[in-house]
């Protein structure tokens, strides 16, 4: 049994902890409550119960008066002989004692982290001796709901606790807690068994250990459940409990460009134009000597043969071998979700100095590619994904869609017009909006019925049981397709039923490719981020001549010169589809005239505009075969 003698030892060293945190500065004090959050006495309460508490979750107290006694880290700062350091005594001989402490705290949870009302000697105690947690009974206090993202993920961390019951995950960004359930195998829905609560207790505690034994002083503000989700982004959760602590840490300092990213908060860097950096004659001779061959690697999700994605970028990659000629040596892979990485690496044990990874599912492998190969340069086809050390190319489809609403609009004389979006993901909103402008444009009265192909449902059936005259969906990613007449993406049906194409939009990846290994053999990765660590999108639009609008022969004369004049126009950069006043289906007013909306802002956007007759649909309502892609590629910032 612990003598009297021992645990005044125990208290000195207590009160030399909190000594030194108070000296450190003002900011190690106590936090309050009462300052943390003013109106803390008029917010709307819930009772918890009696719940475990993780003891890293206790920040502060309910009110100020306790901050004399306690430092920033809960550690006394009162002398043994005070009344204060004879009850913390007390305490802890009944801790180190056979009953133990056993009385709940009393304390309230805000933003999901913990302030005492009664109890702050206990936490001293249980925070002194490393305890992991302390039984606690807790009121939650809710903010008023507002646009903040902390306020945003406090939210979701709501939705999260219902379901899981664990405050062991902590994150400040909206978006996050809904990815880590997902990254856990677990379905949107999914009640945590305790088992499973426990388990993931113990990962965060070990995620946390890793941490703090010298990793993450390199990373400022970024938490051990940040650091797990960049992991998990990468490796499976199911195969973390067989990964060595040292390989875990030699793991996590590879994904260090990224965890330093999200730290950050840095926003993703977004070309819009191809860029060739100007070079001098010494550049260009060593620069001409060093990359005399660059070996570029593709990597597909699926057979060329059977998708008519994958085949577009394959014609792309042979393109870019006829226009290169001997300045590239590339290769080509199929892999599915799961087997990719062994291909990538393939590649790059075959040479490779790029790898173009040409669909979003794969993201995870290429994450993992580029931690475990710094210099490589590694691009994934999707938009605007905020991962440092890899970069994302796609283009701006929006802008065609614009001229084929146009064309729809012109040609319905009056009829609703029908649009079949497949996901609700990044850069699919502003597609949408921007047809439903150009249909505006050439019918003020225009409506466009908007129907989701990731949905139950028979939307091409539904669209035309709502007598729409002209259709649009999805993009034709190769544009050879349309000189056979198949797949035109806008089409316009006459009262007898018969269908008659009018233009699609085409993906030319060929020219992308082009221009991205033109700017890369030219320094142009380097001068964008020396370090790698950035996060860069290329997107890129009918000025760069990645996208195309093709027209079909049944296009009356009138019509088609319109349609020229708006590509014209958009190509030179004298038409952008958003640059008017836009009001969205709550009668908000968007793009007001001082301030036109910049790539991010149309790359997120999660609005749609007042004569669009439908509604994006949230993760956890599209079919399963699209819940991944929408995950991945999520509107949520």
């Amino acid at each position: 049994m612990t003598n009297r003698n021992q645990v005044l030892e125990y208290y000195m060293d207590a009160l030399k902890r909190g000594q030194r945190y108070d000296r450190a500065g003002e900011k190690n004090s106590l936090k309050v409550l009462e300052e943390v959050f003013p109106e803390a006495n008029r917010a709307a309460q819930i009772d918890l119960g009696v719940v475990e508490i993780p003891l890293d979750r206790i920040v502060g107290t309910y009110a100020r008066g306790r901050n004399g006694a306690f430092a920033g880290n809960f550690m006394p700062l009162l002398g043994p002989n005070s009344e204060f350091g004879q009850k913390w005594v007390a305490l802890c001989m009944a801790h180190l004692g056979d009953t133990g402490i056993t009385d709940p705290i009393l304390c309230f949870e805000y933003m999901g982290l913990f302030y005492v009302r009664e109890g702050n000697k206990r936490v001293s105690v249980m925070k002194y001796f490393d305890a992991a947690t302390i039984s606690g009974r807790v009121t939650r206090l809710m903010p008023p709901h507002s646009d903040d993202p902390a306020v945003l993920a406090n939210e979701e961390f709501i939705r999260f606790y219902q379901l899981s019951g664990s405050y062991a995950a902590l994150f400040r960004k909206p978006g996050c807690y809904e990815r880590l359930q997902a990254a856990m195998g677990f379905a949107p829905d999914h009640a945590w068994s305790k088992e499973e609560r426990s388990h993931f207790a113990s990962v965060i505690s070990r995620m946390q250990a890793v941490c703090d034994s010298g990793l993450m002083p390199t990373v400022d503000e970024t938490s051990a459940s940040d650091a797990l989700l960049t992991y998990l982004g990468v490796y499976p959760y199911a195969e973390l409990d067989d990964v060595s602590d040292a390989e875990l840490k030699k793991r996590l300092t590879a994904l260090l460009p990224q965890l330093r990213f999200i730290a950050q908060d840095e926003p993703v860097a977004v070309s819009t134009e191809p860029e060739i950096p100007e070079q001098n004659v010494i550049s260009r001779i060593i620069s001409g000597i060093a990359k005399s061959v660059l070996q570029v690697a593709f990597i597909h999700a699926a057979d060329p043969k059977r998708s008519r994605w994958s085949l577009g970028h394959e014609e792309g990659r042979l393109y870019l071998e006829k226009v290169l000629g001997d300045q590239v040596k590339t290769t080509s892979a199929v892999a599915a979700p799961g087997e990719a990485y062994e291909a990538m690496e393939q590649a790059v044990a075959g040479g490779a100095q790029v790898v173009f990874v040409t669909a979003p599912t794969l993201l995870a492998e290429a994450r993992r590619l580029a931690a475990a190969h710094p210099g490589l340069k590694v691009l994934v086809c999707a938009l605007s994904v905020p991962y440092g050390g890899i970069r994302t190319y796609y283009s701006r489809i929006y802008e065609g869609k614009f001229i084929t609403g146009a064309i729809a609009g012109a040609l319905s004389h009056g009829h609703p017009i029908g649009y079949i979006a497949r996901y609700p993901i990044l850069g699919t909103p502003a597609s949408i909006n921007a047809f439903a402008l150009g249909a505006r444009m050439t019918d003020p009265e225009a409506k466009i019925i908007l129907k989701w192909s990731c949905l139950p449902g028979q939307p091409v059936q539904e669209l035309l049981d709502s007598h729409v005259r002209a259709l649009s969906g999805h993009e034709a990613a190769v544009a050879e397709d349309m000189r056979d007449g198949l797949d035109w993406s806008t089409c316009l049906i006459d009262e007898g039923g018969a269908v008659r194409p009018l233009a699609s939009v085409c993906w030319d990846w060929g020219q992308q490719y082009e221009q991205l290994i033109r700017s890369i053999r030219s320094g142009g990765w380097e001068s964008d981020d020396p370090a790698n660590e950035s996060a860069v999108s290329y997107w890129w639009g009918m000025s760069s001549g990645v996208v195309d609008v093709r027209l079909a022969d049944t296009v009356p004369a009138g019509v088609r010169k319109l349609a020229e004049i708006l590509q014209r126009d958009i190509r030179m950069s004298i038409l952008n589809p958003f640059d008017q006043v836009i009001t969205d289906q709550e009668g908000r007013i968007h793009s007001p005239e001082d301030h036109w909306m910049n790539p991010e802002a149309l790359m997120r956007m999660s609005w749609l505009c007042d004569n669009v007759e439908g509604r994006i649909p949230t993760v956890d309502e599209v079919l399963p075969r699209s819940q991944e892609t929408t995950r991945l590629l999520s509107l949520q910032p």
